[in-house]
C-alpha cells in the first residue's frame, strides 16, 4: 500500500487489482480481455473507463482539467485579492457555515461565531428576487434553515450575512458570504458518483477521506465534504486522517480556529497509533496556521512564510 493512493478500482475487471483496491502511482491497469476497468481518479474526482492496459497516472487520463482555476482559500492565500477575511474580533460575528463558495444543499444550516456584547443576531439571506431575514436570541449561533422560508434554487447564487445587535441596533456585521448552488444537472452528476461509491461498501472513514472528498472537492464543494467528515467525528472515529482532513478543509474555508481544534485531535490519535505520516501532515498544517496568525493572513500573502 502506498502512502498517497491516487485512485481506486470500481469493477471486477482487472487481472491484478481486485475491486475496491486503491491504486498507487505507477500501477498498471490490465483489463480482462473484452472487459472495461472502472477506476476513480482522486486528482480530478472522475471515473475512468479503461479498456486497454496502461499506467494509471498517465498524463492523458488522471489529470486536473485545464480550465481548473486555483482558488483563494486559507491554504492558498497568495491567490487572494480580498477574502472572506478574518473577523476574529469579539465584536464582529464570523460566518462559519455554509462552508466555501459552492454547495449542493438548498436548505443549509447557518452558523456564526458569538459576539460578547450582542443581545440578538439577525441572519439575512438574499439573492435575485430572493430575500429573507430572521432575528434570534443571543444564545443561538446555529440556525437550521427555516422551514417557513423558500428554499434556495439550483444554479443560483446567494449572499449570507449575520448582524450582531444590541437591543434594536445593529452594532456589527459579518463579511458577507457568497455561495452558489450547483445546477440540477451538476447535482445529478455528483449524486451518481456518490451512489457508485456507496455501492462499493467501503469503510466509512476510508470512503470519506479518499473517494467522497475527491468527488466533492472536484467541484469545490467544501460544504459537503466538511459535513461528511463531521458525521464521522460525531461517531468518534479513531482515524487521525479524518480529523486532519477536516482541519485542512476548515482552513480552506478560512476557519483557522476550527482547524486547530481538529489538528489537535489528529495529532493525539496519530501519536497514540504511531502514524508518523499523519503526524507530519498535521505539523505542516499547523505551520500554515502559525503563519496565518503571525502575518495576519489573508491581509498579506503566504510568501511571508518562507518555511512553507
Amino acid at each position: 500500500m502506498c502512502v498517497k493512493p491516487i485512485g481506486r478500482i470500481y469493477s471486477a475487471s482487472d487481472l491484478n487489482l481486485p475491486v475496491g483496491s486503491q491504486i498507487c502511482p505507477g500501477d498498471r491497469i490490465k483489463p480482462v480481455k473484452g472487459r472495461t476497468v472502472t477506476a476513480l481518479c482522486y486528482l480530478n474526482g472522475k471515473f475512468l473507463y479503461l479498456k486497454q492496459s496502461k499506467i494509471f497516472d498517465a498524463p492523458d487520463e488522471c489529470v486536473l482539467p485545464k480550465e481548473k482555476v486555483e482558488l483563494c482559500t486559507g491554504l492558498n492565500p497568495s491567490r487572494c485579492k480580498n477574502t472572506r477575511g478574518s473577523d476574529e474580533e469579539q465584536n464582529v460575528p464570523t460566518l462559519i457555515s455554509p462552508y466555501g463558495s459552492s454547495m449542493l444543499s438548498t436548505r443549509p444550516p447557518i452558523s456564526w461565531s458569538a459576539v460578547s456584547k450582542a443581545t440578538s443576531y439577525t441572519v439575512v439571506v438574499s439573492g435575485y428576487e430572493f430575500y429573507w431575514e430572521i432575528t434570534v436570541d443571543k444564545t443561538i449561533t446555529t440556525l437550521p434553515y427555516p422551514e417557513e422560508e423558500k428554499e434556495l434554487q439550483f444554479g443560483n447564487t446567494y449572499k449570507f450575512t449575520v448582524l450582531a445587535n444590541v437591543g434594536d441596533t445593529a452594532i456589527s456585521s459579518s463579511e458577507p458570504l457568497v455561495v452558489s448552488v450547483l445546477t440540477q444537472e451538476e447535482q445529478n452528476a455528483i449524486a451518481q458518483r456518490v451512489k457508485q461509491i456507496n455501492e462499493l461498501g467501503l469503510d466509512p472513514d476510508e470512503a470519506a477521506i479518499s473517494d467522497l472528498d475527491a468527488i466533492y472537492m472536484s467541484r469545490n464543494l467544501l460544504n459537503e465534504t466538511i459535513e461528511t467528515l463531521k458525521v464521522l467525528v460525531l461517531k468518534r472515529s479513531q482515524n487521525p486522517a479524518v480529523y486532519r482532513l477536516l482541519a485542512e478543509r476548515y482552513l480552506e474555508a478560512w476557519l483557522p480556529n476550527e482547524a486547530v481544534r481538529e489538528y489537535a485531535k489528529a495529532a493525539q490519535l496519530a501519536k497514540s497509533t504511531g502514524n508518523f505520516n499523519e503526524l507530519t501532515r498535521v505539523q505542516e498544517g499547523l505551520k500554515i496556521i502559525e503563519c496565518y496568525h503571525k502575518h495576519k493572513l489573508p491581509e498579506t500573502t503566504i510568501t511571508n512564510c518562507p518555511d512553507l
